[in-house]
């Protein structure tokens, strides 16, 4: 064990006596390998202090954690956390950046990061050009509908001359919001496919760089 960890042992015994979530249930508890409850905390980020979580959720078994084997996987799954390759991973899905990693491995940690974040970005990008492209289609789909509903309105008996006028006047508009519309949608759709290239682009250059 790390004498970083080694040094966590004493205040970790003082908070396990604090309440906390339920991290673990009945099973979990009573066949537990606290080494690999640690790994998997570590590399997940979380802070070593999530071990008074497990001991809470376990102390109405009758199950104690076993401090120096949770803290041995946690050491493991930091180091696994703190990557660059990780950070970038991290950063491009939109998440924080853990508080985990000590001084030798933040560096390579925010060198990920760094250049995930470029990545999140170019995502976010894309995703509002899909989302405006979905607004326009969904929009043009309403319009096609009320046109036909209204030249349905036409072909119906005892129609009037001037409810007639009134409707081919509003079809007249549709169509012409419709063509418009589809010329949107085409632009659109271009957007949409040019971001997708340039963050394709982006990332096979932002990974060369990890």
């Amino acid at each position: 064990m790390s004498m970083r960890y080694h040094r966590l042992m004493p205040g970790l015994a003082l908070v396990l006596a604090m309440t906390g979530c339920a991290t673990l249930d009945r099973e979990s508890c009573l066949s537990a390998d606290w080494q690999l409850i640690g790994f998997n905390d570590g590399v997940a980020g979380r802070e070593a202090s999530r071990l008074e979580q497990h001991r809470d959720a376990c102390s109405e078994y009758g199950v104690v954690p076993r401090m120096d084997q949770y803290l041995q996987g946690y050491d493991r799954g930091v180091r696994r956390y703190c990557t660059a390759a990780n950070g970038y991973r991290q950063a491009r899905a939109g998440k924080a950046p853990g508080t985990v990693c000590h001084a030798e491995q933040q560096q390579e940690f925010a060198r990920g990061f760094e250049l995930g974040t470029k990545a999140h970005q170019q995502v976010a990008r894309l995703e509002s050009a899909r989302h405006e492209l979905s607004i326009l289609i969904s929009e043009q789909r309403a319009d096609l509908r009320e046109r036909d509903d209204k030249r349905e309105q036409l072909i119906m008996e005892g129609i009037s001359s001037d409810t007639r006028a009134f409707l081919l006047s509003e079809i007249d508009e549709l169509e012409h919001e419709i063509r418009l519309r589809n010329l949107q949608i085409k632009q659109q759709q271009q957007a949409v496919r040019m971001e997708t290239r340039y963050l394709q682009d982006l990332e096979a250059d932002l990974r060369k760089q990890l």
